[in-house]
């Protein structure tokens, strides 16, 4: 298997990286300077996240029987843990 890892971001790429980091940024403040966290806050993280992940195309590292394990931190594309679905595997 050959997956690409991004290396080139366009602009708007850029722009959702900033994004990202101003989200987390004014969570981190608001949780150190307040001592608190809204939930709309956590459910805005969730989604810049996501975003991440897909223009990325980080995936869920696979186990040793070849099942995706989503509770563990994400891996790059060309991980050779990473996990696929099988018909994406069949594309290649």
């Amino acid at each position: 298997m050959n997956h690409e890892v991004k290396t080139h971001l366009t602009r708007d790429e850029v722009v959702k990286l900033l994004e990202i980091y101003n989200t987390i940024n004014a969570v981190i403040d608001d949780s150190l300077e307040m001592l608190d966290i809204r939930l709309s806050q956590i459910s805005d993280l969730r989604d810049k996240s996501q975003s991440l992940r897909g223009m990325f195309n980080f995936r869920c590292s696979m186990g040793e029987e070849g099942n995706p394990e989503h509770w563990k931190e994400a891996v790059m594309p060309d991980d050779p843990n990473a996990w696929y679905w099988k018909e994406d595997k069949d594309n290649e």
